[in-house]
């Protein structure tokens, strides 16, 4: 008998209930579904030499190719050794010594790295294999030694010996 008001209460709120779409009795929204998007949608590409990865490229290219199918060569450097400024992160924790791996060389070489605030250390560059307007991975000795926090990217300049 306490429950009778309650129940008296609760009967028009259910009752409104009934207006709405759980049931699907109400309209439903006009929702169109793309099922293959048009050839001009970018797409991500597949890590360089992974065999049979979807990469969304024309057949026979390769990541980092230009347009015309050949790949971009790494810069020359300038006057100063200057190859180019890089976007690094940390690079495997197991490697040992000072090295930065990046798209600005083709061969391994003794090279420099300069950080934003000055800071510069000598390191051994290595290739990516990557494009050279790729990031770059750097040491985990190396980023301590410029004095860089490891959770961060980094901007270097990388300069050939």
């Amino acid at each position: 008998m306490r429950f009778m008001p309650l129940a008296l209460a609760l009967a028009p709120l259910l009752a409104a209930c009934s207006s709405l779409p759980f049931g699907g009795t109400g309209d439903r929204p006009d929702i169109r579904v793309t099922e293959s998007p048009d050839t001009g949608v970018m797409r991500p590409q597949g890590r360089p030499g992974a065999a049979g990865a979807e990469t969304g490229l024309a057949p026979g290219m390769e990541a980092g190719m230009e347009a015309d199918g050949t790949t971009p060569a790494a810069p020359e450097p300038g006057a100063d050794g200057l190859l180019g400024e890089t976007l690094a992160g940390i690079g495997a924790a197991g490697g040992p010594g000072n090295w930065v791996e990046t798209g600005l060389v083709t061969a391994r070489r003794p090279g420099r790295v300069e950080t934003q605030s000055g800071a510069t250390l000598d390191v051994e560059l290595r290739p990516s294999g990557a494009a050279p307007s790729a990031g770059s991975t750097i040491s985990v000795p190396a980023m301590q030694a410029l004095g860089l926090p490891l959770g961060q990217l980094a901007t270097l300049r990388v300069y050939a010996e």
